[in-house]
């Protein structure tokens, strides 16, 4: 199963082709994608200016995040993600805070893949990257 990285939900709001033609492909095969409540802040974040929402943007955010299924961070979803933080830290890989836990959510709701241009997730275990 495929998870949406921030990546290509902000490549879709900005008309990119190549994400628009993914997110679409989709959702022809009859499949809704899925996020999670983690790359639903990083795209509401960019929907405000100096702490104030810019309406054209806070509306385009929650109409596409109301064409996927967000998944909320949960206790597994936040051990899997400690657990890959500490052992990419271990071996000297840097991942975000963020990152670790969109992948801890991802791994820990059963997807195998994420679709992103984020180099970010390589190395981490049990989880693939695909790009759009």
């Amino acid at each position: 199963m495929r998870l949406l990285d921030t990546t290509v939900l902000v490549d879709f709001l900005r008309r990119k082709e190549n994400a628009r033609r993914f997110v679409q492909g989709l959702e022809e095969q009859g499949a809704r994608g899925a996020t999670t409540e983690v790359n639903a802040f990083e795209l509401l974040a960019g929907a405000y200016s100096r702490g104030r929402p810019v309406a054209a943007r806070l509306a385009a955010v929650e109409k596409l995040l109301g064409r996927v299924d967000v998944l909320p961070l949960n206790r597994p979803g936040a051990a899997r993600a400690a657990e890959t933080f500490s052992r990419l830290r271990g071996e000297g890989k840097d991942i975000g805070i963020l990152d670790a836990l969109i992948a801890g959510i991802a791994l820990a709701s059963g997807y195998d893949t994420i679709v992103t241009r984020d180099e970010s997730f390589r190395g981490v275990a049990g989880l693939r990257t695909q790009s759009y």
